[in-house]
C-alpha cells in the first residue's frame, strides 16, 4: 500500500518536524531553472580555501545559548539572547535572522490551532526582511560575502517554509528559488558554511521524492537529487554551525517517514539525546519513529517515560502538547486492541490539558469516539463525534467524524487512519 501524507494519521509528526516535511517544496525551483542547480556532484570541494563561520565578538556565545534555549522551546530566554546579538551589532544580519526563526519555532507551537500564525506573522516578516536588507547591504559593500549570502538565503528560505504552510504556492515558489539561489552563492565562495547544505539538501531530497504527493503544485517544483540531497544534510549535521539540531530533525522526518530507514532515524533520535538528555523536545522523535515503525510497544513505553519524565521536572515550552502524548500513547493501544485504556488515555489528554484549542485535543475526542464504537458503546461515542463537528477541522477531523456518525468504524478503518495507509 501507498503511504500518504494526508488524513488523520499525519498529526503524529506534529510539533517535532513543525509541518517541515511539506513545507520544503518552499526551497525548491522551477522545471526552467537549471541556471540554479549546477553545484556538481555531492560533494562540493572541501578542500578548497575555507574561513570559519565566525560572528562578531559576542554574538556567538549568544547564538549558541539563544539556540539552545530555542530547541528547549524557553522562548522568552532565547529571545532575549537575539536581541543582545542585535544589540552587539546592529548591522548584521545574525539577530534579525535569529529572531526570524525563532517566530517560527513560536509558530510551531501552535500550528494545530487554526489562525494562530497571525499573531508571529508581524514579527517573523519584520525580521526576515531585515536580514534581507542588511545582507544585501553587506552585499553592496562587498564584506563578508559568505555570511551575506548565507543570511540571505536563509531568510529568503524561511520565508518560503512560511508561505508553503498556507499553501501560499507562488510566493512560496519565489521566495524559495531566491533562498536556494543565495545559498548556493554562499557555499560557492564558502565550502565550509555547512549550515547552507541544509537548505541546498533540502531541496535536493524533498524535491525528488515529494513531486508525486503534491499533485499539480508540484509542477513549480521539480528536480533535485534524493542521495545529494541526504548527503548535504548530513554534511549539516555533522560540521554546521547553527543547525546542527534542525539537520537532524530532518534526517528522522527522511529516515522514518521517506526511507523507511528505521534504524539510521534511531540513531539520530539517540544523537538528539545525548546532545542534550534533559531535553523533551528530542524524545518526541523518538515517539514519531516508533510510530512510522508500527513499534506500537515502543510507542506506549516512551509516551509513558515522556510524561513520567514530565510530571517529575516539567518542561514548560511543552505544555502545550502534553495532549499530543496522550493520544500517542493512546493510538498505539487502539492499534493493540486495548480500546477501554486506550479511551482511558485519550480523556486524560482532553481533560488534563491546559490548551483545549489544540488540535490534539479534538483528535482526542475523535479516538475516543472511537474507541468506544469499537467496544460497542455506541451512544457514547456520539456525542464525541458531535464534538469534533463542533471544533475547527483538523488534518480532516470532520470527514472521520461525520462517517463515525453514519457507521461506526471497525478496526482495520481505525488503523488504517492511525497509519496513514490508502
Amino acid at each position: 500500500m501507498k503511504r500518504s501524507v494526508t488524513g488523520g494519521g499525519r498529526w503524529r509528526r506534529g510539533l517535532l518536524l513543525a509541518a517541515l516535511a511539506l513545507l520544503s517544496p518552499g526551497l525548491s525551483r522551477a522545471s526552467g531553472a537549471a541556471d540554479d542547480d549546477d553545484l556538481g556532484p555531492a560533494l562540493v570541494d572541501l578542500s578548497a580555501s575555507t574561513r570559519p563561520f565566525t560572528l562578531s565578538p559576542g554574538a556567538d556565545e549568544r547564538y549558541d545559548l539563544g539556540i539552545a534555549f530555542m530547541y528547549r522551546l524557553e522562548f522568552d530566554k532565547a529571545q532575549r539572547e537575539f536581541e543582545d546579538i542585535v544589540r552587539i551589532d546592529s548591522g548584521s544580519p545574525a539577530g534579525y535572522f535569529a529572531l526570524a526563526a525563532l517566530s517560527w519555532w513560536r509558530y510551531s507551537q501552535n500550528f494545530d490551532v487554526q489562525g494562530s500564525f497571525r499573531s508571529v506573522q508581524k514579527d517573523f516578516l519584520a525580521n526576515a526582511e531585515k536580514t534581507i536588507e542588511l545582507s544585501e547591504r553587506m552585499i553592496r559593500e562587498g564584506r563578508d560575502l559568505d555570511q551575506a549570502y548565507f543570511f540571505m538565503g536563509s531568510a529568503y528560505g524561511l520565508e518560503g517554509r512560511w508561505y508553503a504552510v498556507q499553501k501560499s504556492w507562488w510566493k512560496a515558489y519565489t521566495h524559495g528559488r531566491k533562498g536556494r539561489k543565495y545559498l548556493k552563492k554562499c557555499v560557492e565562495i564558502n565550502p565550509s558554511v555547512y549550515d547552507a547544505y541544509l537548505g541546498l539538501g533540502i531541496f535536493d531530497y524533498y524535491a525528488a521524492t515529494l513531486p508525486g504527493t503534491l499533485g499539480l503544485v508540484a509542477k513549480l517544483f521539480v528536480g533535485g537529487d534524493r542521495q545529494r540531497g541526504i548527503e548535504y544534510v548530513k554534511l549539516a549535521k555533522e560540521h554546521g554551525r547553527f543547525f546542527r539540531v534542525e539537520a537532524r530533525l530532518f534526517l528522522i522526518e527522511i529516515y522514518a517517514v521517506h526511507e523507511h530507514d528505521f534504524k539510521d532515524a534511531y540513531a539520530e533520535t539517540a544523537g538528539l539525546l545525548a546532545m542534550d538528555p534533559t531535553n523533551m523536545l528530542y524524545r518526541m522523535g523518538e515517539i514519531m519513529t516508533h510510530m512510522e515503525a508500527r513499534d506500537w510497544k515502543g510507542v506506549l513505553e516512551e509516551s509513558e517515560a515522556f510524561l513520567s519524565a514530565w510530571h517529575a521536572r516539567p518542561q514548560e515550552g511543552l505544555a502545550q502538547q502534553l495532549a499530543m502524548i496522550y493520544l500517542s500513547g493512546g493510538d498505539a493501544l487502539m492499534a493493540m486492541k486495548r480500546y477501554e485504556e486506550a479511551a482511558g488515555w485519550f480523556t486524560t489528554g482532553i481533560e488534563r490539558t491546559a490548551f483545549p484549542d489544540k488540535g490534539w485535543v479534538t483528535y482526542c475526542y475523535l479516538r475516543r469516539a472511537q474507541a468506544l464504537d469499537l467496544l460497542g458503546r455506541r451512544a457514547e461515542a456520539l456525542p464525541d463525534y458531535r464534538t469534533v463537528l463542533e471544533r475547527p477541522n483538523f488534518w480532516d477531523s470532520r470527514k472521520y467524524a461525520k462517517a463515525g456518525l453514519k457507521k461506526a468504524p471497525d478496526y482495520d478503518e481505525v488503523y488504517a487512519q492511525l497509519t496513514s495507509d490508502d
